[in-house]
């Protein structure tokens, strides 16, 4: 890169930012509307608020 003027460089620099920022904001709401499922307590590892309090 170092035939590359520094304008450039930044502008390169600039443009990867704008795409990984377009991306997250697309992955993001995709992820907001997908309905998470209730957690599965087949073995028996979450407990409920009161359940903690009373011991």
């Amino acid at each position: 890169m170092n035939r590359m003027p520094n304008w450039l460089k930044w502008l390169v620099i600039l443009f990867v930012f704008v795409i990984l920022a377009v991306l997250m904001l697309a992955v993001n709401d995709r992820a907001s509307r997908v309905d998470m499922p209730e957690p599965d307590n087949t073995f028996g590892i979450y407990r409920s608020a009161s359940e903690s309090e009373a011991a």
